[in-house]
């Protein structure tokens, strides 16, 4: 992904940026409008959204973000335009492909150009052919079609920022099945009415109360499931309060229809009063301001918010003592913000909120406070144990989210959308640009076919979902009444992939960019989890690593390794305003670093590739589909005897509660998995260790194992 740079306040001004969902109007809304909400200049006079309900919806969207990805005004709009609260027409391809930063009013609303265009903003600034200078992505208004429609001039597509929204994009399962989404409000607020009390934490989350029916003393439990989170967003921008309809049902061949939902009359909620009855004098959630939810109620002061928010954390002390780290509390103002005011209104103010939330949480979870960086751990890969094919595993394993694990189904969408899966398309495998669902597959992880030539999703139920041939199109379709039992799948960060369908050349940026920092660097490294991290020399003699950590990043590595059998080869890139081709190599200097790691296939690639082109890249099955039958993979061999530095809680020492360790990662990490296996599911299995290494070594305080307590 593109680093978001500081772009020319002077140029900008007051304007904010969000996410283009393409075109210049669009055309015609797939998502249906809200029926209860009354537009700007309706006929019914309404008091104005309370300040509070927008405080708690921003502070549901932060805690439905993941970690690692900060909110944007870009993603609240993305976020609102899928939940259909923003009524505005959008190409739903587009909802689904790439999303653009583009320049934006202090609404949210595009600012657009004279002919009517969105206005992109530009990675970096533009020289056009006449000298003059941009900072946006020029766009012209094609003519060919029925209808006018906009697009970036050609030859500028390279310039134009994808957003990235992380754990977000599970609001596409909503567009594409609405009652996944009607279950988590259900759940949510069946939980709620099951409590005594409620109350808010200091990140704005909801903490049900109840009683332990042994003890009676009060039990406290935090909704922290994203996709509840998100429906209780929904709820408060839609209704103006939590209520809403929850899924429709079948039970023994019947459909009952869907059940009103809200918080129950007789649960005391005090100053939270307003999350089930609203706004007084008001009937209904956000307004629309030229076709955008209005959240210009809002008023974020983050030190009023923060300034009395106290929290627990952990406080290193390099003072000598056999203990560095003691339990502290503080104010959230100061331990998570340092102090940093912010004082902000509508859509920014609103955001702010979202993200300070997402910020409160991050530190909430065992974050230590100014403990010294520790040096890169590394994997052993010198004695030959590491080849090509294990580092394109942990390079895609390395680009996925922290949380949502790989699967067989995940990997073969991401081949499929690459392009490395030849004469491979999306028909009847769920949409691409919506639902992906878990499909029967056989051993190389290719669909197995019913009687009529269609996919089997699995089914919730076990088994699997019933599928027809459409008489109409003659493509295959879920039979009615089934639509709700197939599995989804979560990409979470591999999601950034989708850009690739649209603007295929934004690979070809992305490795251009890590080779750039690799032939800029002191030498090359695995992490512990296979990860790959370049040595940057700080001047001062040291060399410090630089993990590559980026989703867009990673897979370019992952997409390079499979289709050349090495980090070398030649790209697309936009130069001077003219697509050039430039062929990437690693710089000669870096050779005997790689050798000395056994990294050389890095820059060389197989033995068999050194010899013949042909024995390079990935090979293909019969099916079109990759072929990693010859693929291999043991837990152990590849991870025993790495050690890893991680701080680990000790409950039965009064004297220092968290004590440092170093252990084996296959023993402490992967809890000496005997996983030894082939194929397609050896190599998500490969992914899946870095990813379970990469949460390991990023939760900063680990439990002990229960023997251990």
């Amino acid at each position: 992904m593109m680093h978001r740079r500081n772009y020319r306040k002077a140029f900008f001004g007051t304007l904010l940026t969000s996410a283009l969902l393409a075109g210049c109007d669009g055309s015609s809304s797939n998502f249906d409008r809200f029926p209860d909400v009354i537009d700007n200049g309706g006929t019914l006079p309404q008091a104005d959204i309370s300040p509070a309900v927008l405080d708690s919806a921003a502070s549901f969207l932060g805690a439905a973000t993941g970690k690692e990805i900060p909110l944007t005004v870009d993603s609240v709009i993305f976020i609102n335009s899928a939940l259909g609260l923003n009524d505005v027409p959008n190409d739903p391809q587009n909802l689904f492909g790439d999303l653009w930063m583009v320049v934006r009013d202090a609404y949210g609303v595009p600012v657009l150009d004279a002919n009517g265009c969105m206005q992109p903003i530009a990675s970096e600034t533009i020289t056009l052919p006449d000298g003059t200078t941009t900072d946006t992505v020029p766009m012209v208004l094609d003519t060919l079609e029925e209808e006018p429609v906009c697009a970036v001039l050609e030859g500028y597509e390279q310039y134009t920022i994808e957003l990235e929204i992380g754990r977000l994009n599970m609001v596409r399962t909503m567009t594409q099945n609405p009652t996944v989404f009607a279950r988590a409000l259900e759940e949510a607020i069946k939980n709620i009415n099951a409590s005594e009390a409620i109350k808010l934490d200091p990140a704005g989350r909801l903490i049900l109360v109840s009683s332990d029916p042994v003890t009676g003393l009060p039990v406290e439990s935090t909704i922290d499931s994203p996709r509840e989170n998100l429906a209780l967003y929904n709820a408060l921008l839609k209704e103006g309060r939590i209520a809403g309809y929850g899924p429709e049902k079948h039970e023994g061949g019947q459909t009952i229809a869907p059940q009103w939902l809200e918080i129950r009359d007789d649960l005391d909620l005090g100053d939270l009063a307003y999350l089930r009855d609203g706004t007084p004098g008001r009937d209904h959630g956000v307004d629309l301001h030229e076709g955008y939810a209005d959240l210009s109620q809002t008023v974020h002061d983050r030190q009023m918010d923060y300034a009395t928010q106290l929290l627990s954390y952990i406080q290193y002390y390099d003072d000598g003592s056999a203990c560095h780290y003691r339990d502290e509390t503080g104010y959230a103002w100061e331990q998570v913000f340092g102090l940093e005011d912010y004082n902000g209104v509508n859509i920014n103010g609103f955001m702010t909120h979202a993200d300070d939330a997402r910020r409160t949480i991050v530190f909430m979870h065992d974050v230590i406070q100014d403990m010294p960086e520790a040096p890169l751990q590394t994997l052993p890969t010198a004695d030959g144990r590491f080849d090509l094919m294990h580092a394109a595993a942990s390079f895609l394993g390395g680009a996925s989210n922290k949380s949502v694990p790989l699967t067989i189904d995940g990997l073969v969408f991401i081949n499929t959308v690459l392009g490395l899966n030849e004469g491979v398309d999306f028909t009847n495998k769920g949409e691409v640009f919506g639902d992906l669902w878990a499909l029967e597959r056989d051993l190389d992880g290719v669909p197995v076919l019913d009687e009529n030539g269609c996919p089997q999703p699995l089914s919730v139920n076990g088994g699997f979902v019933p599928m027809v041939l459409d008489p109409d199109s003659g493509e295959c379709v879920i039979v009615e009444g089934y639509e709700d039992d197939v599995i989804e799948l979560e990409l979470g960060r591999l999601n950034v992939v989708r850009v690739a369908l649209t603007n295929p050349r934004v690979l070809d940026r992305a490795l251009y960019d890590v080779m750039n920092s690799i032939n800029a660097s002191v030498g090359l490294k695995l992490d512990l989890s296979g990860r790959l991290a370049y040595g940057v020399d700080e001047g001062t003699g040291n060399v410090t690593y630089q993990t590559v950590d980026s989703p867009l990043a990673g897979l370019s590595l992952y997409w390079a390794l499979m289709r050349w059998g090495k980090l070398e080869g030649t790209v697309e890139i936009m130069q001077d305003g003219t697509w050039t081709q430039v062929d990437l190599a690693i710089k000669p200097e870096l050779e005997q670093q790689l050798t000395d790691e056994g990294l050389l296939f890095l820059m060389k690639g197989t033995a068999a590739c050194q010899g013949n082109a042909a024995e390079c890249g990935a090979k293909r099955l019969a099916s079109g589909y990759v072929d990693y039958s010859a693929f291999t993979h043991t837990t152990e061999t590849i991870y025993s005897g790495a050690m890893v530095d991680f701080v680990e809680r000790q409950p039965d020492d009064l004297s220092c509660a968290y004590g440092d360790r170093t252990e084996d990662v296959w023993v402490r990490v992967l809890g000496s998995d005997g996983y030894s296996g082939s194929n397609i599911d050896a190599f998500v299995k490969q992914a899946e260790d870095t990813r379970n290494v990469i949460q390991f070594i990023h939760t900063v305080i680990q439990d002990p194992l229960p023997e251990a307590i």
